[in-house]
């Protein structure tokens, strides 16, 4: 009987230990994210003038976003409060065209591809020096 319950307690530690210890694959994503594996990077942000609010970024620029997308830190939040504050979104197209997305959403929350995580407002707040000039094409849905 000790040795099914010294089994089941070894059991339940090193579950808790694997499924702990991991970081969330969103943010390994963006954390791993390089240059070489990019296509195409665009942004929208919200709010902004109708003529602000797109960007399809030249290869030039992706260096510098991947910089902010491989600085992704935070926890995860199962249920973000709703802001109503200004969001930037990063469209993210891989060489494989998997598409994902990176969003500020007012300085609070982190989302990477639809999860949300608590990050650091000192670091959100640097992703809107971005500078975004045309309006929102039509294979954008945001």
């Amino acid at each position: 009987m000790k040795k099914i319950i010294l089994i089941t307690i070894c059991m339940l530690i090193i579950s808790c230990l694997i499924g702990c210890s991991g970081k969330n694959e969103n943010i390994q994503w963006a954390q791993n994210l390089k240059t070489s594996d990019v296509e195409r990077i665009e942004a929208v942000r919200r709010p902004s003038p109708e003529n602000e609010r797109y960007k399809d970024f030249e290869k030039t620029d992706f260096t510098r976003i991947i910089e902010i997308i491989n600085n992704a830190k935070g926890k995860k939040v199962d249920n973000p409060e709703q802001l109503y504050g200004g969001t930037l979104t990063f469209y993210i197209t891989l060489l494989d065209g998997t598409r994902h997305t990176f969003s500020n959403n007012g300085n609070e929350y982190l989302i990477i591809d639809g999860v949300s995580f608590d990050a650091e407002y000192d670091w959100l707040s640097t992703w809107h020096d971005e500078q975004l000039n045309a309006q929102i094409p039509e294979h954008i849905e945001y």
